[in-house]
This record gives C-alpha cells, sequence and structure tokens, in this order.
C-alpha cells in the first residue's frame, strides 16, 4: 500500500502532461448497486467490526457490480464518508474504467477506507492463500483531496495498485514454493514461475546488484545512497524500494506514457520491456482509451502527474513488503 510519510504531491515518470477525459462509452458502463446508507450508525448485525485501520464500507466484487458485504462501526467524518454512497460510486467506476471485467475476477473484494489512519492512499492484499483472490482499498479522504482524482493521482493510485495484483497473482507466483525451494525471484507472496513478470524485472536488472541491495534496505539512510548511485534504473525512488514496487510503478509508467521510451536507461529500458508483452499492451491500450487521454485545456479533462509530482514517488516503501500494503 501506499504508505504516505509525507502527503506531498509526488510522481511518476511521464514524458508529457496528458488530460484525461473521464467519461466511458456506454458499453463500457459500470453498473453499482450499493446499499442506501442510513442515517443511524449501523447496528451490531450489519457492522460486526470496529475498523482498526480506518475501514469504512466492504464491498463484494462481481464481474463489474459491487454490493455492500458491511458497515464498519465508524463515528465523526467517517461516518459522513459512509452515508455518502454517491462518492463510492465514483471512485468505483474509475476502478472500472482502469481495470477491465476480465481483470477484475482476480479481485473479489473492495473496500472504502479513511486513509488518515494509516497514511496510505490505497492498497492491495491477497484474500487466498493460493494468490487468486484479492482485495483492493482506496482511501476515500485522499481521493477527493482537493476535488475528485485532482492531478490524476487517484487513477494514478488505482494502476499502480493493480500493478500489484497483476504481477503477483496465481498466474505468475506458485504461493505452494516455499523461498528454500524457490529457484527463481521470490518476492514472499511465492515463488515467482520463471517467464512471470517479476522474475523477468529481477533476473534482467536487479539480479546484479542484490547483494547491495541486501545491505542498503537495512535503514533509509543506506536506501537513499543506493538509488543515488542507481537512480537511472528506476522510473521513480519509490519503484527502488523492491522489485514488487519496482514492477507496479515500471506498469504505471508503461501505462501513462504517451511515447515509447528511447530506452537510454535502464529504467527505460523496464518500460519497453512491457510492449513485449501483448496481453500487457491490451491492458494499456484499455486504460488509454477509457480515460480517453486527451490534449491540455479541455474542461472535461484532468491531468495525470506531471514528473516527479505523483504523492509516493520520492519516498521509499517498506523494503520487506513487495506490494502497498496497510502495516
Amino acid at each position: 500500500m501506499r504508505n504516505i510519510k509525507k502527503f506531498v504531491v509526488p510522481a511518476l515518470i511521464i514524458v508529457s502532461i496528458f488530460a484525461v477525459n473521464l467519461s466511458c462509452s456506454n458499453d463500457e458502463e459500470v453498473v453499482f448497486h450499493p446499499t442506501e446508507a442510513s442515517d443511524e450508525t449501523p447496528d451490531s448485525d450489519e457492522a460486526a467490526d470496529t475498523g482498526s485501520e480506518g475501514e469504512i464500507t466492504l464491498y463484494k466484487v462481481t464481474g463489474d457490480e459491487i454490493s455492500k458485504i458491511q458497515d464498519y462501526k465508524v463515528t465523526g467524518k467517517d461516518l459522513e464518508y459512509q452515508k455518502d454512497i454517491a462518492k463510492h460510486q465514483e471512485i468505483w467506476d474509475l476502478v472500472k474504467k482502469i481495470v477491465p471485467v476480465e481483470q477484475l475476477k482476480k479481485m473479489s473484494e473492495f473496500l472504502i477506507y479513511n486513509g488518515e489512519v494509516t497514511g496510505s492512499a490505497g492498497f492491495v492484499i491477497e484474500i487466498k492463500r493460493d494468490l487468486s483472490d484479492w482485495k483492493m482499498g482506496i482511501a476515500i479522504n485522499y481521493a477527493y483531496e482537493g476535488g475528485f482524482n485532482a492531478g490524476g493521482e487517484l487513477a494514478y493510485t488505482i494502476i499502480h495498485e493493480f500493478g500489484h495484483v497483476l504481477t503477483l497473482n496465481n498466474t505468475q507466483l506458485d504461493a505452494a514454493v516455499t523461498q528454500e525451494n524457490c529457484k527463481n525471484y521470490f518476492p514472499g507472496e511465492g515463488c515467482a514461475f520463471e517467464k512471470s513478470y517479476i522474475n523477468e524485472l529481477y533476473s534482467m536488472y536487479w539480479n546484479d546488484v542484490w547483494g547491495e541491495y541486501q545491505e542498503a534496505k537495512e535503514d533509509e539512510a543506506s536506501q537513499e545512497k543506493f538509488y543515488e548511485k542507481y537512480q537511472e534504473r528506476y522510473v521513480t525512488q519509490y519503484a527502488s524500494t523492491n522489485p514488487g514496487e519496482d514492477i507496479a510503478e515500471v506498469f504505471a509508467t508503461f501505462t501513462t506514457l504517451k511515447e515509447k521510451p528511447e530506452g537510454k536507461t535502464i529504467a527505460a529500458q523496464k518500460v519497453l520491456l512491457m510492449y513485449h508483452r501483448e496481453e500487457l499492451v491490451s491492458f494499456r491500450n484499455h486504460i488509454r482509451k477509457n480515460l480517453a487521454l486527451r490534449k491540455k485545456g479541455s474542461p472535461a479533462t484532468f491531468e495525470l502527474p506531471k514528473p516527479g509530482a505523483w504523492k509516493q514517488a520520492n519516498s521509499f516503501g517498506n523494503p520487506q513488503k513487495t506490494k502497498c500494503k496497510r502495516h
């Protein structure tokens, strides 16, 4: 998850600034069936849990629809967030524009939460041990900071977070194989298949510096030195956290860059690597079509974060965790 120490506007490596039309074509329309919120806090039968990490409302994902599983026991501002199901819908609509229905099958739960508790904007976490089923959480307060999806921050966060699901699910990793028995990269959730996205990235661009990285990840000062030495390898500083964050950042950069990079740096070569995968190119095209990237200046568009401006880009995550995940 995006653990945001300083919630300053961060970054993404983008060759140019894009404007994004948030309207969907009719054939991409999202069907949303939320449960009406009442003026009362949910009773104990509806909400047996008081979330410890800002949980507000949990939804079940079925195809491109979501339906409420439960409201958590909340008060004050969180109760206002819970009642505002129109905002829940607006966030989900953007998720659907970004993630194709076929890819949504990997995700069965969707959580609306308050990110102030954990200092995060979004997260993903596996629901099943075999990595076939996932939950995504989006912080409603950050989703509306400065206005809905201001500066394209929310769209970028969704792309990054689903990048974890895309690269760590059961088609990419074998959760039954232990680290001791893994011959490929082991991100923690399981053993990467030889031709998986993350194993390819690790083999080509991490293996040669892995010893240095292992020493550097012990503290943030060492992480900074490692990044300064190998900056040309990473699309953002956050990407240098570990291969899991690196590949999610590469996927987000690959998706939002208007043109192919020239490949003069290792960071650019990582982006070009994704063009070799037909399914990833199709995913990229889906996102760019649905977000209708257009010229700057249209009143119906928003801009994606400028290079270096995405909220998390100039920070380090937790090197012990291979995906954005709340602690």
